[in-house]
Formats: structure tokens, C-alpha cells, sequence
């Protein structure tokens, strides 16, 4: 392989992970995604238990 082919790689590689970080953080920053502290994956509006893991993520509820 040639070096330009591997600049080529590297920036695209570069990129695609900078646009992924970005798309993380606009998740993160947006009111609509909150992000479980416990399995550290994304869920939709304001629940009590995460849809993914099961864990409690209210700030408090009865349901304990």
C-alpha cells in the first residue's frame, strides 16, 4: 500500500470519529435523550427504570 493511501485511511478514520463524538454530545446536550449512569446507554423522555438494564434512574420515586 501506498502512504497517500494510508493519510487517506487515516484521515477518513479521523473524521468518521470526530462526527461520532459530536452526534454523542449533541444527544447529550439535547433535553429529548438522557443517558443511564448505570449501562451508560441513551433512553427516550423522563422514566423511572432504564429500558435497557433495569435499573433505577428517576432522581426519586415510590417505586424503590
Amino acid at each position: 500500500m501506498s502512504w497517500r493511501f494510508l493519510l487517506v485511511l487515516v484521515i477518513f478514520g479521523g473524521l468518521l470519529f470526530l462526527g461520532a463524538r459530536y452526534f454523542m454530545l449533541a444527544r447529550l446536550k439535547g433535553s429529548e435523550y438522557h443517558q443511564c449512569p448505570h449501562c451508560k446507554s441513551f433512553y427516550r423522555g423522563e422514566v423511572t427504570y432504564c429500558p435497557h438494564c433495569g435499573q433505577v434512574v428517576a432522581r426519586w420515586t415510590n417505586r424503590r
